[in-house]
């Protein structure tokens, strides 16, 4: 059977099984050493968990586990409501003793409880969990709980690609103009490069082949993407293939997916407009893993998604120098992150042509741990070429954790910069960012032509106290970042 409906509390759940294929790790100490390496493949591909073991009404539900950069491996499961939600609680029985537990992101405001080894997590809707024990970051469990799924795609309409339950060896595909990409709740899709595919760059500057990437819509047009099955890309070589390129393409819903060990970048929008992407969760481990890119777009909304990465979590880049759009109108909205390696949320790098008016709101930071270089944090604007940057708002931002800096504005040159001037960061606004007690944030700008200027931040809490004054920010700021004012939860103090 794939998938068990099982009712309770006058709701129905529906949990789907583990295709058969789906074993437990040849060795537990290379999964666990595995994410250590940030380039290579994982041979042994998604695996299930010896870690966590995850309940619902005395119905067992699968739990996967994977490589992630740092203290793993972590292992995720997923349900669904099959109807309107009510209150249930799911039980996560841990291999290890728990002497402890916290349910985040903190802003849920779950109280587990916790009895020998099982962690008891009541919840009453949807929702996006990361289960700690021992007041560690090791082996943590991922738990999407999905909304009731509407409107499934039939098998073999027209127009339709369908993955049903079961284990599926796939190359890569790409969609048309109306088509829609459907992959069940207990499908597994293994992404593989056939022997004789020839690659579309040789050698790229990493020194790797690039083929053509999994899910591909180029000029597309009304596209959908969807179902509540797994991608699993971890056994291709670093840099292989994105999980999908979206180009030159407008109507395009993603949503319910689950994206493990990607080679490179998972969703990328690129030169695109009228995007949505919903309910996606995202872990990854390798260097170049990021999450969501949003590359030259317009009108494009991310939400609801949990997104654990190796790289960039959900950014937007101008890669093409004008007259390209460089991107407007993107809204990125009750997001889950935990960074491993760059940065969260954020303008980030490559900035080639104007950037304006961005949201980030409603979002929880549970652990942004990079500190290897300046260019790292919670929020980023990381202006590395000549577009400017402007008409930006991060909103309701919660950070439970953060090595480096919680907020950065910084104009500079790297090794990824094109052009020879720098670019303009203006008209930011930071309302209502909770930080940790004591993170600082970073604000340079190039030179006296190249400001970052009219900064405005209302409220600011560190560990939930009001910061009344900016001596009392924690905020580094050079001689070219001009009008940053803080005005207070309550009153101005500038």
């Amino acid at each position: 059977m794939s998938s068990t409906i099982i009712r309770e509390n006058g709701t129905a759940i529906c949990i789907d099984a583990a295709p058969p294929g789906i074993s437990y790790a040849v060795s537990e100490d290379r999964l666990r050493l595995q994410g250590e390496d940030a380039f290579g493949a994982d041979p042994d591909g998604l695996v299930l968990s010896r870690d966590w073991q995850l309940s619902v009404c005395g119905h067992e539900v699968p739990v996967y586990a994977v490589p992630v950069t740092n203290g793993g491996p972590a292992s995720f499961a997923s349900l669904s409501f099959a109807g309107e939600p009510a209150g249930i609680t799911l039980i996560a029985r841990s291999s290890r003793k728990v002497k402890s537990a916290c349910v985040r992101p903190a802003s849920r405001g779950i109280q587990p409880e916790v009895l020998d080894r099982e962690v008891h997590i009541p919840i009453n809707g949807p929702c996006k969990l990361i289960v700690e024990t021992n007041d560690d970051e090791e082996r943590p469990l991922f738990i999407t709980v999905h909304a009731e799924e509407r409107d499934i795609p039939v098998e073999g309409d027209s127009g339709v690609i369908y993955y049903g339950p079961g284990l599926h060896q796939v190359s890569c595909m790409e969609l048309t103009q109306g088509q829609t990409l459907y992959v069940s709740g207990g499908a597994v899709l293994q992404v593989f490069v056939p022997e004789n595919e020839i690659p579309v760059v040789e050698s790229d500057w990493a020194k790797k082949k690039v083929y053509r990437d999994f899910i591909v819509t180029d000029g597309g047009k009304d596209i959908r993407i969807r179902g509540r099955g797994i991608i699993d890309m971890s056994r291709l070589d670093w840099h292989a293939r994105k999980a999908m390129f979206i180009h030159e393409s407008s109507g395009v819903y993603i949503e319910g997916l689950t994206i493990v060990g990607t080679s490179h970048w998972t969703i990328h929008l690129s030169k695109s407009s009228d995007c949505f992407v919903t309910d996606m969760t995202l872990i990854g481990y390798r260097e170049n893993s990021d999450g969501i890119d949003i590359v030259n777009s317009q009108g494009v909304t991310v939400e609801d998604c949990l997104i654990r990465t190796g790289d960039d979590a959900v950014v937007v880049k101008a890669m093409a120098a004008p007259p390209a759009i460089g991107g407007r109108d993107i809204t990125v909205r009750r997001c889950t992150v935990w960074n491993d390696k760059v940065r969260c949320f954020g303008i980030t790098g490559e900035t080639r042509t104007d950037i304006r008016d961005v949201v980030f709101e409603d979002c929880d930071i549970v652990h942004s741990v990079a500190t290897w270089t300046e260019e790292l944090g919670s929020l980023c604007i990381i202006v590395g070429d000549s577009g400017t940057i402007e008409n930006v708002r991060f909103e309701q931002i919660r950070i439970e954790d953060e090595r480096q800096y919680a907020m950065v504005c910084l104009i500079f040159k790297d090794r990824w910069s094109v052009d020879r001037d720098p670019g303009r960061i203006r008209n930011i606004l930071f309302r209502n960012i909770h930080v940790p007690q004591g993170v600082p944030s970073l604000f340079h700008g190039f030179d006296a032509d190249h400001l970052v200027e009219n900064i405005r931040i209302e409220g600011l809490f560190a560990d939930r106290t009001s910061i009344e004054r900016i001596k009392d920010a924690n905020l580094r700021i050079n001689a070219f970042a001009s009008n940053l004012q803080l005005i207070s939860s309550g009153s101005s103090n500038i």
